[in-house]
């Protein structure tokens, strides 16, 4: 450790470095602020507690915004599958989601350290490599007694399908690797784990900078940092560089196991970063002993795949028969070289903690050297000292099973009780391959912000590489976690952690803006034949993403205009206006489905004024009712997810603010502000979408959604309002409110004072929401849309479909249609199927998912490694 120098004046770095005491700490050291920190403690104490706590709430709100979670669906957002109305969503419901938890004070290395740090990585990095290599090889390590068979063949990450198969071209197999550390007494870095299975992480330590950067603006622009970005050109160059195919523009996918992973925000915005489709198994199909993606009626090959699904559950023909993750013929595939999959098929058996103690002398033999990162001391139990020493300090050691799983957590010997350490001492003794025991690191600390100031919690550090050439590169810095509470030592998302951004310093010479690999050359752009298809999924996805969202939006019109009616009428029974209030009452229970409860009697416009009201804040914040704004909500959000790498990431901040007014609505506040943002907010996603995204067969899914919404909406209200008949004086005032809710009320007073059109109010509603082919709100106008969207999709027959509805509207005779409410409510009714009709046309074309796997109930693994 080198020499400290003193800390900045200020009270809260200085009860820090108290609070800190004699551990090592990544700020602070006992005699002041740790060698190139000086300006993060001066930044902390110019901020002051307050200034912090803001910064703390500033990166929730952007959290929260940003839409980053750890988790499946958690309670009150629906789980996809179970679609309701054939819409994504409406599944089950889970408990287990939370919102990402960022600390705003990032954690500095300096640019020595990390060079350090990154020798030895690189050099485990092609030790694991290796070992890899050998396990699915010759098992020379085992036959010369280097590892222990029971570690290598006893494991349940050891797939016996994918053995003897070289799924990489070129010497490495390994392209991903992920790495657990934490400082030892003497403050060096020490590992404690390898991920190497599937290393998630990455893109959660990107979405920590982006928000970091934010919230502590000034500080960053301070520092001069490494940069992130270029690890992720070199991953994504890594991956279409080992297509087997010989591609010119090799195809990559990222399959994910679905919205339900835990860590299925980062893979969307890992797809995002990488510019891969995010796929799921339903996607593909196998044919010909190669895998192809679907989209539309076709398919397109595909070279590379980047797994997130667990190895074993990738495929339930060579594998685990049960899954309904995994794709039937994929390790075929694997097998015959049709196919590279990052990282391979079997590769989790690396993250095995009995390999701990046996590496030295595995590092020995391969690279001629001694490992440069210490590991932490480990004892693994088939060995009768080992496992003697770790039964005789139970209560002082971690110990692990060698295989990670939900069944088989890690246990921490002193917080267990006699009994439960009896109970664990004679599990070691019947299967003592299974078992290790570790020394537990005491861990460096970290500042964390809370109310009662900064805290120390100890500090762990994932860092992440990626195969460059035939070495390794690595993302600067990484995914730094810290403990829940003062007193954890555990240091894990499933209990609460804090996330931490990693600072790089940027060594004093100029700095590459991407990681190119050592002896490569980036691959030359070759135009690839565009794609007009979309898969099957991801279509269903997007155009239940329009209509829900269109939903949303068309019935905050509604409620809007409905709401005002009821606070200005609703104490006012016999007036026009109590008339045109029950007018909008019954259209919004007609639209949303929802009755208006009867508690007064026929023409009272169902109950009183305050039963009124109710009923329309439950059609706001209601999250379990079809209809609702909030059900809708959390709908779009659902089926938003499901294609998160196809948005725009500015649609989640809209969203992140719709999430906070539906939530901070308080008891008896009026509804008309509330309704007012929202309806800013849902125009805010919409011109997002509208200006973001490529008009092509993706933009043609979503909006055709949003169109058929907009229209079936409207000929609900139309049918509901204007096809009824009233007195003069009500029909005009309904036709305006409808006017209002189809935001043509300004056109119709405007075309009114200069004597344009009729001087009927129903003829006028009509005319501009039905057949006017220059209103936006118009059903003429979204079927033109329609018909544009449905030639993006390559469907000319639903387009000439919808061709034809467009000319029935527009030859329409709106004035003879206002004359005769039975008529106009017939056609009306018609339209409205056609519009059903032509929805579930597109649907039965375009959306036909996978029918689900039936598992073969047969299982060649031995008892134990049975589910």
């Amino acid at each position: 450790m080198s020499a400290a120098v003193p800390a900045p004046d200020g009270d809260l770095v200085d009860r820090y470095r108290a609070r800190v005491g004699s551990g090592v700490d990544e700020l602070v050291a006992a005699s002041g602020v740790r060698p190139g920190h000086a300006q993060v403690a001066e930044a902390l104490a110019a901020m002051g507690l307050g200034g912090l706590l803001a910064a703390r709430a500033e990166a929730r709100r952007l959290v929260h915004d940003d839409g980053i979670y750890y988790g499946g669906p958690g309670r009150g957002e629906p789980s996809p599958g179970g679609p309701l109305t054939k819409a994504p969503g409406g599944g089950a419901l889970r408990e287990d989601s939370h919102a990402w938890r960022l600390d705003p004070v990032p954690v500095v290395l300096d640019s020595a350290q990390w060079e350090r740090l990154e020798r030895g990585l690189e050099q485990r990095a092609i030790l694991l490599d290796a070992l890899l290599a050998d396990a699915y090889g010759p098992r020379r390590f085992v036959r010369e007694g280097l590892v222990p068979p029971e570690v290598i063949l006893g494991h349940p990450g050891f797939l016996r399908a994918a053995d003897g198969v070289r799924t990489i071209p070129g010497e490495r197999q390994l392209v991903l690797v992920a790495t657990d550390l934490a400082r030892d007494a003497a403050g060096n870095w020490t590992v404690f784990a390898d991920r190497t299975g599937n290393p998630s992480g990455s893109g959660y330590a990107m979405a920590n900078r982006r928000i970091t950067t934010r919230v502590m603006a000034s500080l960053h622009r301070a520092h001069s940092l490494s940069r992130m970005r270029g690890f992720f050109h070199a991953m994504s160059d890594a991956l279409r560089q080992i297509s087997p195919t010989g591609a010119d523009v090799p195809r990559v996918v990222l399959l994910s196991p679905g919205t339900a992973s835990e860590t299925a925000y980062e893979q969307g915005f890992l797809a995002t970063l990488l510019g891969f489709p995010l796929v799921e198994a339903e996607d593909l199909t196998v044919r010909d002993a190669s895998v192809w993606l679907r989209v539309g009626d076709r398919t397109d090959r595909v070279d590379v795949v980047l797994r997130r699904v667990d190895a074993d559950w990738c495929d339930p023909l060579d594998l685990r028969p049960e899954s309904q993750l995994g794709l039937p013929g994929l390790v075929e595939a694997t097998r015959l070289g049709h196919l590279a999959v990052a990282n391979p098929l079997g590769a989790g058996l690396l993250e095995n903690a009995g390999l701990l103690p046996f590496l030295p002398g595995v590092a020995r033999a391969v690279l001629g050297t001694d490992l440069e990162l210490p590991v932490a001391q480990t004892w693994w139990c088939g060995d009768d000292a080992s496992r003697s020493h770790v039964l005789a300090s139970l209560d002082q050691l971690v110990i692990k099973p060698i295989a990670r799983g939900a069944r088989s957590a890690t246990r921490y010997g002193w917080l267990l009780s006699n009994a439960e350490r009896t109970a664990l001492a004679d599990r070691i003794a019947a299967e003592p391959w299974r078992w290790v025991g570790q020394e537990p690191l005491p861990m460096s600390t970290a500042p964390v912000v809370t109310a009662r100031g900064l805290e120390p919690r100890r500090f762990v550090l994932r860092t992440f590489g990626v195969l460059a050439g035939d070495s390794y590169t690595f993302l600067p810095g990484g995914l730094g976690r810290v403990g829940a509470d003062m007193d954890a030592h555990v240091v894990a998302n499933r209990v609460g952690a804090l996330a931490k951004d990693v600072w790089v310093l940027a060594p004093d010479e100029p700095e590459l803006t991407s990681i190119e690999p050592a002896g490569t050359s980036r691959l030359r752009v070759v135009r690839a034949p565009r794609s007009r298809g979309t898969a099957p999924r991801v279509a269903d996805n997007l155009f239940w993403a329009g209509r829900y969202l269109e939903r949303a939006e068309g019935t905050t019109r509604l409620l809007r205009v409905t709401d005002d009616l009821v606070e200005d009428y609703g104490s006012r029974p016999g007036t026009p206006g109590f008339a045109t209030m029950t007018a909008l009452l019954g259209a919004t229970a007609a639209v949303t489905g929802r009755a208006v409860p009867d508690a007064g009697g026929p023409g009272a416009g169902g109950t009183d004024l305050t039963g009124r009201l109710e009923w329309l804040r439950d059609l706001v914040t209601d999250r379990w009712s079809p209809g609702t704004l909030a059900f809708a909500a959390d709908r779009f959000r659902a089926a938003a997810r499901e294609v998160r790498d196809q948005l725009a990431s500015d649609v989640w901040n809209a969203l992140g603010r719709i999430e906070r007014l539906l939530a901070e609505l308080p008891p008896n506040e009026q509804l008309q502000p509330l309704l007012s943002d929202l309806q800013g907010a849902y125009l805010a996603v919409e011109g997002v979408l509208a200006e973001s995204m490529m008009r092509d067969a993706t933009f043609g899914f979503l909006d055709a959604g949003v169109r058929i919404e907009r229209a079936h909406l409207t000929v609900r209200l139309l049918r509901s309002t204007v096809a009824v008949e009233r007195s003069t004086v009500v029909d005009g005032q309904v036709a305006e409110a409808v006017l209002d809710v189809g935001e043509s009320i300004i056109t119709y007073r405007r075309r009114a004072a200069v004597g344009d059109g009729t001087d009927r109010p129903v003829a006028s509603a009509l005319a501009l929401l039905l057949a006017e082919p220059v209103n936006p709100r118009s059903v003429l106008w979204q079927l033109r849309r329609l018909a544009d969207d449905l030639v993006l999709i390559d469907d000319s027959e639903l387009a000439a479909r919808t061709r034809g509805l467009i000319g029935q509207i527009a030859g329409a005779d709106v004035e003879a249609q206002a004359s005769d409410h039975a008529a106009l409510a017939a056609t009306l009714s018609r339209l409205d199927t056609d519009l059903q009709e032509l929805a579930s046309s597109i649907a039965e074309r375009h959306f036909h998912r996978k029918a689900p796997q039936r598992p073969l109930l047969h299982y060649w693994a031995p008892a134990w490694q049975k589910p």
